[in-house]
């Protein structure tokens, strides 16, 4: 089949469509569930064959989408359902910085500006396993960055002076250094 041949295909479609007032789209829209079905089979098909055809790297994969997750913000049951895939890496508990995250742990080591990148503040968040350092709370997306040691007294950016605070916490800090 030509390209041009699909794009016929899918003009007709949409004339034939537009013809019978909508109904082929709105059938089409009824499979939605059939379709993620489709999804997940082929994700898993395509999974298992990229196995079965380089069972060298399954692990190096494993563990580069292990590493991904640690630092996405993951409701509990999603969690509870990706972890024990996850685990058959052997590397949930092993910590080996790679190139972009050597760099974050050693940027900010001037202490020019305040601002704090969000790259580096995600980063600071998911050391804290996405916690309030102040409450212990689940950090939500408004979350803020702080800096243990501030700017003007000598602090720096690096990720040692940073915490991970949530609104509340941050400023009760600061009304506190204020006062």
């Amino acid at each position: 089949m030509t390209p041009g041949f699909i794009i016929i295909l899918i003009t007709i479609f949409f004339i034939m469509n537009t013809y019978n007032d909508g109904k082929y789209v709105t059938i089409l829209k009824t499979w939605t569930k059939y379709y993620k079905m489709a999804g997940i089979g082929f994700f898993g098909l395509s999974a298992y064959l990229f196995i079965k055809k380089n069972p060298s790297d399954t692990r190096t994969m494993l563990s580069a989408a292990s590493g991904l997750m640690k630092h996405i913000p993951l409701d509990k049951d999603t969690a509870r359902i990706i972890n024990p895939v996850m685990d058959l890496t052997g590397m949930n508990n092993i910590s080996i910085p790679q190139q972009g995250e050597s760099r974050i742990i050693h940027s900010g080591n001037s202490n020019s500006k305040r601002c704090v990148s969000e790259t580096k503040k995600k980063y600071v968040a998911s050391q804290q396993e996405w916690k309030c350092n102040g409450c212990g709370n689940q950090l939500n997306a408004w979350f803020e960055v702080d800096h243990t040691i501030r700017i003007d007294q000598g602090g720096s950016n690096n990720i040692d002076n940073l915490v991970a605070l949530c609104r509340e916490c941050h400023g009760k800090k600061t009304a506190f250094e204020r006062f």
